[in-house]
């Protein structure tokens, strides 16, 4: 019994050394003569980031497909393309920052804990095109919660929408010992990522399952250094540089998720575009 299970721990063993050989980074070709290519970081813990150019990091797990394969792929299912931080100790009490990304259909509430009808506005007007801006509200007097709500599936901007919407509903709470919010929205993160990498002889092959055509790149040893940067890389860099000066920054998560089908909100939107 005792030779059995050696025998099997030694095969786990083995079978995990095989594919560390798969932990590093590599360029993933996908850049032009003056465009810098995309990095792709496998790591050990089963984890891996894509760091694009001008893009949001692209997070999710690889697993073990056979000895001399890898599968990378990102789970979306209930991910949420809301960031929120809560911020104290800073000026301007009471404010809430949203940062986007894109143009989607959003639609948000604040509340109280007692409220039965909960009514939703859009967060932006049907002619909002500014993007990688930041907008800024009061938070109305003594709202406790804040709904946010995306659709299940990325829906834009179009007058073609047909409502209602399959959506998710993201409820936080509005603590007084924050003073200030901020929110980042990132599409990108219910859009599906799957590839593989496979290695023949020293080469290393990927292959993204959405039709590209498979390619050869290097793999790259890691660096302590390279680990604390990509840390940091995973935090927007508004919310490190709050860090770095001292202010009190906490990301929060959800209380609460729920599914729910949005009708068109008949509201006036929170912010209305005044793009320049």
């Amino acid at each position: 019994m005792k030779n059995f299970i050696y025998t099997i721990v030694l095969l786990i063993s083995s079978f995990t050394k095989i594919n560390a050989q798969f932990v590093g980074y590599y360029s993933l070709k996908d850049g032009g003569v003056d465009i810098q290519s995309s990095t792709l970081f496998v790591l050990e813990d089963h984890t891996f980031v894509i760091f694009s150019p001008g893009g949001n990091p692209i997070e999710g797990k690889w697993s073990d497909e056979s000895k001399d394969k890898i599968k990378l792929e990102r789970q979306i299912e209930n991910q949420s393309i809301f960031s929120v931080y809560a911020i104290t100790d800073i000026g301007n009490q009471g404010d809430i920052q949203f940062s986007p990304l894109e143009q989607l259909n959003l639609y948000v509430s604040f509340s109280q804990n007692e409220i039965k009808e909960i009514a939703y506005q859009p967060l932006f007007d049907e002619d909002w095109s500014c993007i990688d801006r930041n907008f800024q509200k009061k938070i109305p007097n003594k709202s406790n919660l804040m709904r946010l709500v995306s659709p299940s599936e990325g829906v834009d901007f179009s007058k073609d929408v047909k409502y209602p919407v399959a959506s998710d509903v993201y409820t936080y709470n509005l603590l007084e010992k924050h003073s200030n919010y901020r929110v980042f929205i990132d599409p990108n993160a219910k859009v599906n990522f799957q590839f593989e990498i496979q290695k023949q002889n020293e080469d290393y092959i990927i292959n993204r399952i959405d039709g590209y055509n498979p390619f050869i790149c290097e793999r790259n040893e890691l660096t302590e250094k390279m680990l604390i940067n990509i840390k940091n890389a995973l935090i927007p860099w508004q919310i490190l540089d709050l860090e770095n000066k001292g202010v009190k920054v906490k990301k929060i998560n959800p209380f609460q998720v729920e599914k729910l089908e949005v009708n068109k909100p008949t509201g006036k939107p929170l912010f209305i575009s005044k793009c320049e």
